[in-house]
């Protein structure tokens, strides 16, 4: 079945940017289909729309029902089975148990609160609920962000076996794990600078169709840049000549005011001035046209970081290291030393106290005994994997953050931050947006250390390529939480797992 938008126009309340302008495009629910696109791009608005949200210009045809993932549970104390229920009402319970056998999900958390659940579980709770539907289209948005790297392994897999002719329904998927997108989409639906592109294959099927087209763009904007300054040029040596006629209309040597027509000089003025005006709003209207070609390159601009150098050589070392909460221990034995120069990621299942030990080696928080030594006088800078105290104005943020606000923003604008954001609360940014500023924040800090915690959660794929290039030009000692294993195999030195395999 086709799923058809056509002429999609939406801006929100109070806004004077619109989202989507006659936007158009096709795709059939079959696919195991991706969704790209920057942040801020319309990717979760955009699913909105799908499910008739909000009001909009344009039509769309949808033949299934539009269902949203991850499903709102309104009680989380209800046990999953009623919580899945109400994500598939009219499942049988054997359709739920098949499902969740497929995402090792154990039968025994049927009868558990919801709330017990771990995020990863309840993630995979929900998935199996919705794939039990017949009537339903999935559109699922940011499935990751509370999988360990098995989790994401299996569900990725569960989903490649999603979709096609003869094998249920597919879906549409938000994500910017690029690993993930290539183990389990087979079509693209990518949201561009100023288009929109539905094709076949997977994450990297776009980004060699991106960079190629991003080759041929450039190589055609800076014709068009040469064009505009040759016209710019000529229209304006055709002002200048404008205004020396009309200044002739007035201005007759006396020698020969005698023999002039002053009447002829006027009108054969205003005619030179009609022509020279007519040519150089010619001109002006050929500069825009070129302008208006001007578009669609998706440019992954450089950042810049300041890394101080410690003069120790070993900067942290945590020996027989132990994670505990309320007197359960959930990690020990943990050991490791972190060189100057060293990209250390910490790996492991969820819950495993991998982002506790990073707050408490930032000094915020968290839990972690044992031998651990810091180097003395060691200047950090520190990203938290949530976003969700963020609140009040940039403004705001700046002042509190104690950074330079010409290079914030710089930075900022270099990620693809526009800047009718740099007004808007930051409540009302999304979770990427968010991210951004938290990133922007440290890469403003000269520091000996960099301590990240799952940096790259929402954050979009062309950002993601723009930190490994910074981190690898500029081999910051970095300690970090991700799941991103692409990020992982280009940039980290050194690994170490918790709690068991990831």
């Amino acid at each position: 079945m086709q799923v058809s938008v056509r002429n999609l126009s939406f801006t929100y309340d109070g806004s004077y940017t619109p989202v989507f302008e006659n936007l158009s495009f096709n795709f059939n629910t079959s696919w195991r289909l991706g969704l790209i696109g920057r942040n801020g791009k319309g990717k979760t608005t955009l699913l909105r729309l799908l499910q008739r949200q909000y009001p909009h210009q344009g039509q769309i045809d949808m033949p299934l029902t539009p269902v949203y993932f991850p499903f709102p549970v309104a009680d989380t104390s209800a046990c999953t089975r009623d919580v899945m229920r109400s994500a598939a009402p009219e499942a049988e319970e054997w359709q739920l148990l098949c499902e969740m056998n497929q995402l090792e999900v154990d039968d025994s958390v049927l009868d558990r609160p919801f709330s017990t659940l771990s995020k990863g579980e309840q993630t995979k709770a929900l998935l199996a609920a919705l794939f039990t539907r017949e009537d339903a289209y999935p559109l699922i948005d940011e499935p990751t962000n509370h999988l360990d790297a098995h989790g994401r392994a299996l569900v990725a897999e569960y989903l490649r076996r999603k979709g096609g002719k003869n094998n249920g329904s597919g879906f549409l998927l938000v994500s910017h794990d690029r690993a993930f997108l290539n183990r389990c989409i087979n079509h693209v639906l990518s949201l561009n600078r100023s288009d929109v592109w539905v094709m076949q294959g997977t994450y990297d099927t776009w980004e060699a169709r991106l960079n190629q087209q991003n080759e041929y763009e450039q190589g055609r904007n800076e014709v068009l840049l040469r064009d505009i300054h040759r016209l710019e040029e000529s229209a304006r040596r055709t002002a200048e000549w404008s205004a020396r006629a009309e200044k002739g209309k007035f201005h007759v040597a006396p020698s020969v005011s005698a023999v002039v027509d002053r009447g002829y000089v006027g009108a054969k003025a205003a005619s030179m001035m009609k022509k020279s005006m007519n040519a150089v709003r010619r001109k002006e209207q050929a500069i825009e046209e070129k302008r208006s070609l001007l578009h669609n390159v998706e440019k992954v601009g450089e950042l810049k970081l300041t890394v101080l150098r410690h003069p120790k050589d070993v900067l942290i070392s945590v020996v027989n290291g132990c994670v505990a909460y309320d007197g359960r221990v959930v990690c020990e034995d943990v050991n490791f030393t972190l060189r100057r120069g060293d990209r250390l990621s910490l790996t492991g299942p969820n819950g495993c106290g991998k982002s506790s030990i990073l707050k408490a080696l930032a000094g915020q928080g968290g839990s972690l005994s044992g031998q651990i030594s810091i180097a003395p006088n060691l200047i950090l800078s520190y990203v938290p994997q949530q976003t969700d105290d963020l609140a009040g104005t940039m403004a705001e943020f700046i002042s509190r953050a104690e950074v330079d606000e010409t290079l914030f923003k710089a930075i900022l604008r270099n990620m693809d931050f526009t800047r009718d954001l740099f007004d808007r609360p930051l409540e009302r940014m999304s979770q990427g947006q968010k991210k951004k500023l938290l990133l922007a924040r440290s890469l403003c800090r000269p520091a000996h250390l960099y301590i990240w915690d799952e940096p790259l959660n929402y954050i979009d794929v062309l950002s993601r390529v723009q930190l490994e290039n910074l981190l690898l030009a500029s081999e910051p000692t970095l300690l970090l939480v991700e799941h991103d294993a692409v990020f992982l195999e280009r940039i980290c030195t050194k690994t170490v797992s918790l709690g068991g395999d990831a």
